[in-house]
């Protein structure tokens, strides 16, 4: 699900629509379960925070503070930002 703003511009994305060396601020996650809700909620992806997507392949690659996670399309694309330029 993709927001847009009055001059049509996307507001709030999927991380995995990022380009690398793009950030964002989490919106909020769309998790497709508990066990997913889990995983992103102990890694420490939480609204709020400021993410740095790093790489796209093999893996979705990103930054949240020092600390850098790869995690799948799937996950990736549950993680929802709103871009930083």
């Amino acid at each position: 699900m993709v927001q847009y703003d009055k001059d049509d511009k996307k507001q709030v994305v999927p991380l995995s629509e990022l380009k690398p060396g793009e950030k964002g601020q989490i919106a909020y996650l769309q998790a497709k379960g508990k066990n997913q809700m889990q995983k992103l909620l102990s890694i420490g992806v939480i609204p709020g925070m400021s993410v740095l997507l790093v790489q796209r392949f093999p893996s979705y690659v990103f930054k949240l503070g020092h600390t850098q996670f790869a995690v799948d399309k799937e996950l990736a694309s549950s993680i929802h930002v709103k871009p930083v330029k």
